[in-house]
This record gives structure tokens, C-alpha cells and sequence, in this order.
């Protein structure tokens, strides 16, 4: 008992040791280091994207599991909804915020934020997070009733209008049709 207790220290030792100096370099001294390839769908680097909103993006896509539901997507809605600003505002057609959501539509999607309280779609990580949780139902919803080319185009559509006017339309509904060629031209310009 006495070996097998020497032994697990000195092996706890050493394992301590390596985490702490890093250990040997993969492929011995002098071995190249391979950059980690991003995830799918990940905001580039020098793209437009604030740096403020990346991480929230990042998070609310990756919450989804549909293949679709990128950051690069949601970046793309976001650029398109309000061009980034957490202070965007269309009181003509009551929407609001970096994700320009109307009041009683945000209430019911709002509940994505993680934080404890009252949320705000005010709030951009509030207004972020709950337009992840519904472009991921809204992608959902769509493949649900058979519509499965060109998603991202049917979610952006989706989220402009709604889910049930994709599907009667059979695609994208003509009077958002500026609006979905805006997002796909900035999701284009992020490689998605």
C-alpha cells in the first residue's frame, strides 16, 4: 500500500508539474504549432461585428442546435435589424433595440436571458440572447413544415415577419425581400 500511495504522489507530482511548465511540445522542440480552426459559422476576426456583442452572439448561437443558426447568421440579422445599435428605435412600427424587438413579442421570447430580473430588449445581451432562442424556433418551425432550402434566408424572412408567413409564401414573402438580401449580403461578407 505504502508503493501504491509513493506512486499516485509522485505521478500527482509530476501531472502538476507538466500543467504548470507546459509540458513538452507536441512533435518534440521546435515542432510547429497548429492554430485551433474556428468553429463553424464563427465571426471573423476583423469583421464589423463590435467586439462587445461577439461573445453574446457567439452564446446565443451556440445554444441552438440547428446547423443553421450561426453567429455569423445572427450577426448578419443583427447588422441588418439595427446596424449594432443598442439605441435603435422605430416607434412607427413599435420596435426596439439593437435587436429592434416589439415589446410584447420580446416578452415572450426575453425569458433566454440568463441573468436573474427583469429583462429589457433594451439590454443587448438580453435582446441578443432572446433573438438566438427564437430564430432557433423560427428555424425549427420552418423545417418543420418542409421548407428546408435556404434556411438562413427563411429565418431571416421568419423573424421580419413570421414563421407562418414563410410557409404560406413557400419562401421568402416578396415585401421582405430587400430586407432578407440585406442580411444575406452581410452574412456573405462574415463567409457564411
Amino acid at each position: 500500500r505504502a508503493a501504491v500511495r509513493a506512486g499516485a504522489g509522485l505521478l500527482a507530482c509530476g501531472l502538476a508539474v507538466l500543467a504548470l511548465t507546459g509540458g513538452p511540445e507536441p512533435g518534440g522542440p521546435g515542432a510547429a504549432r497548429r492554430a485551433v480552426p474556428p468553429l463553424p459559422g464563427a465571426i471573423p476576426a476583423g469583421s464589423d461585428v463590435p467586439v462587445a456583442y461577439r461573445g453574446m452572439i457567439e452564446t446565443a448561437a451556440r445554444r441552438c442546435p440547428e446547423p443553421e443558426v450561426t453567429p455569423v447568421l445572427l450577426a448578419a440579422m443583427l447588422k441588418a435589424e439595427s446596424g449594432f445599435d443598442p439605441n435603435a428605435a422605430r416607434p412607427e412600427t413599435g420596435e426596439y433595440g439593437i435587436a429592434m424587438w416589439t415589446p410584447s413579442v420580446f416578452e415572450a421570447w426575453g425569458k433566454a436571458a440568463t441573468h436573474p430580473g427583469a429583462k429589457s430588449y433594451w439590454d443587448p445581451g438580453d435582446a441578443i440572447a432572446a433573438m438566438g432562442n427564437y430564430v432557433c424556433w423560427l428555424d425549427q418551425q420552418i423545417k418543420h413544415r418542409g421548407l428546408t432550402r435556404g434556411l438562413p434566408a427563411l429565418v431571416a424572412a421568419a423573424y421580419r415577419t413570421s414563421d407562418k408567413s414563410v410557409v404560406a409564401a413557400g419562401g421568402v414573402p416578396e415585401r421582405v425581400r430587400p430586407h432578407v438580401d440585406k442580411v444575406l449580403q452581410y452574412l456573405g461578407g462574415y463567409g457564411g
